[in-house]
């Protein structure tokens, strides 16, 4: 039963994020393509968070490595 919660959290998390559910692409690799590229992308911030920055929302993480380019390089060595 908590395997399938973490799998709808995710998702969750992919639609709130990335919104997901408004992309409409025709190509099954690139759909396929750009769903794993968003799970690394997420999975990256979430260990970031776990281990840096607990109480921080990922959203203002994520905005956080939109805006600096060197805090990218932070979350990318972790």
């Amino acid at each position: 039963m908590r395997k399938e919660w973490a799998v709808e959290t995710m998702h969750w998390l992919l639609d709130v994020h990335f919104k997901e559910d408004f992309c409409r692409l025709l190509d099954k690799n690139l759909q396929q393509a750009l769903n794993i590229g968003r799970k690394v992308a997420l999975n990256l911030i979430s260990r970031y968070k776990q281990k840096n920055a607990p109480k921080a929302f990922l959203s203002h993480i994520m905005f956080k490595a939109l805006m600096d380019i060197s805090f990218v390089k932070k979350i990318l060595q972790n």
